[in-house]
């Protein structure tokens, strides 16, 4: 099947990053079958939203787009094929999207790969994948599909953006509001408060433009006074402590915590638990020769967790600055401790639930975990001999 005179040549490459697409003046979704991909969801939507202006701006006067949504997951090849060669029932643009795309079944990708082809000409299929699914939960887009777009079609790559381009992008925005976002400030607000994720960079961007009032530029100070410390820096230095057998400061750490009111026994439980599942699952991937920013092989991804909200890499994806913390933390725990930590953890669950009543008061329980997790101490009051024997 020879490419369409529509199909945009970009030299030797077939795939556009967003920033490309964004520049260009001649990439276009009319006619065209587009596949948007890519870890950084938001540039997704970014692209959406230019392509629906696109196909408004194609009709007449009085036309309509007909802006048609699909989910992958139930998606039949046959059924998009027969779509796609319809035009617009009352003129106009017709666009179909289908979104987690990387859901069709095998056979329909492998079928709609085969007919991807010629479209009429104010007809476009836009295949949008999340970001999560990409890195090896549930099913995957098959690489035929993939690169039969890209031969035929648009392909715009929406990556993650790493602390340096997520702080540039945050003061894009400021400026934007008509704010200047000083560098020390954005650094902090994607490095330290935020993280990457530019949809919750932008809703913080907004809320500091809001905060300076007529005042035009947005320092540090500001940063820290808008974005309070998150709780999950404290967590992080609970953790930290644990990490380094460091009983007192690990304490110390909960009390502030527990004293400030800052979150309920059972939250803190939980990150700690969740903290100590990425920690586990960072150990995996380095034993099993992953390395920063490198993408983990299909074998080590099958022993995470599906759940893209306990993924760790779905977490690194988001968060790029929690990669050394996890790294640094994997290495200093022992398979022998990950293992008790695991059973301390659940069972302070069962006391905060009441389930086990051996420990009077949740402070008392977190308290109690603290140190079993700094220390070989066994735990009396809800230790089985056997999980004692295992410490």
């Amino acid at each position: 099947m020879g490419a369409p005179h529509w199909v945009i040549r970009w030299e030797s490459e077939v795939r556009l990053t967003y920033n490309q697409y964004i520049r260009s003046k001649k990439a276009t979704c009319l006619g065209s079958w587009c596949l948007l991909s890519g870890a950084e969801d938001h540039l997704k939507r970014e692209a959406l939203a230019r392509m629906r202006a696109e196909a408004a701006a194609a009709g007449g006067a009085g036309d309509e787009v007909s802006w048609e949504v699909l989910d992958g997951q139930d998606l039949k090849a046959s059924d998009l094929l027969t779509r796609c060669q319809t035009g617009a029932l009352f003129g106009g643009a017709r666009v179909i999207v289908v979104h987690r795309a990387e859901r069709i079944e095998g056979q329909e990708q492998e079928a709609l790969a085969r007919g991807v082809g010629h479209l009429p000409a104010q007809v476009s299929v836009i295949l949008v994948t999340t970001g999560a699914a990409e890195r090896g939960r549930r099913r995957a887009m098959r690489a035929s599909l993939q690169r039969t777009i890209e031969e035929h079609g648009v392909a715009i790559e929406c990556p993650a953006f790493n602390v340096d381009q997520a702080a540039a992008w945050a003061a894009a925005q400021a400026k934007a509001l008509g704010k200047k976002l000083a560098p020390s400030a954005a650094r902090k607000l994607a490095e330290q408060k935020v993280g990457t994720g530019l949809a919750e960079l932008e809703l913080e961007v907004e809320k500091l433009a809001l905060f300076v009032g007529k005042r035009e530029a947005i320092s540090s100070a500001d940063v820290d006074e808008v974005t309070p410390r998150l709780i999950e820096d404290d967590i992080f230095r609970l953790v930290n402590a644990v990490a380094g057998q460091q009983a007192a400061r690990a304490t110390a750490a909960l009390r502030a915590l527990l004293r400030g009111k800052r979150a309920r026994p059972e939250h803190i439980l939980g990150m700690v638990a969740q903290a100590v599942r990425e920690i586990w699952q960072t150990k995996v991937l380095l034993e099993r020769g992953w390395r920063a920013g490198e993408d983990a092989d299909e074998e080590t991804v099958k022993l995470l967790p599906q759940d893209e909200r306990k993924n760790v890499l779905n977490q690194f994806a988001r968060k790029r600055w929690l990669i050394s913390r996890r790294v640094g933390q994997a290495n200093a725990f022992s398979w022998p401790r990950l293992t008790r930590a695991m059973e301390a953890l659940h069972n302070c669950d069962l006391t905060l639930k009441g389930i086990a009543d051996k420990v009077t008061g949740e402070a008392v329980a977190l308290e109690l975990l603290v140190v079993q997790l700094c220390t070989d101490l066994p735990m009396a009051v809800w230790e089985s001999p056997a999980q004692k024997r295992l410490g």
